[in-house]
């Protein structure tokens, strides 16, 4: 995803803001990514391998993301957004995430354990169609909080 967002990647300067990583189709990005910013938080986009290809699902790796604190997917699974969902669920570290599901990939991502560590579709904090600012806002503040409880593991480098 670095090098094809649409904006520079996160800057070493301290910033005191929540990162926010919006990952949608770029005819909505300005204006929601507009939304969640006058919020406070501080807000790169990604538009999804079909706009200039995803780092993230070639390389392993991806600087927007390891930057992130929250992750908000609102790809559809048409455009990789559950290969990317799970991509940066099954990061090392990885940060808060948001996604919008139907019911149907809802039910699919709570039984879904291929390829992703057991418990880690439990760490995605569910967006409801339809989806509106107050909707965003609260799921990005509630994966934050959720993300907070998740206790360290032997092995993580912090127990």
């Amino acid at each position: 995803m670095r090098g094809r967002s649409r904006q520079d990647p996160w800057t070493e300067d301290p910033d005191p803001r929540i990162r926010v990583l919006l990952e949608c189709e770029p005819e909505s990005s300005t204006a929601i990514a507009a939304a969640i910013e006058v919020q406070g938080y501080s807000v790169r986009t990604c538009e999804g391998p079909r706009h200039g290809g995803c780092d993230l699902l070639a390389e392993g790796a991806c600087a927007l993301v390891d930057g992130a604190d929250v992750v908000v997917n609102l790809l559809d699974e048409t455009l990789d957004g559950s290969r990317i969902r799970d991509a940066v669920a099954a990061t090392r570290r990885p940060p808060a995430l948001v996604a919008e599901l139907t019911p149907a990939e809802t039910r699919r991502a709570k039984r879904k354990t291929t390829g992703v560590p057991a418990g880690v579709t439990s760490r995605i904090t569910v967006l409801q169609q339809p989806v509106n600012t107050k909707k965003l806002i609260t799921a990005i503040e509630e994966a934050l909080i959720n993300q907070n409880r998740i206790v360290p593991i032997w092995g993580d480098g912090f127990c």
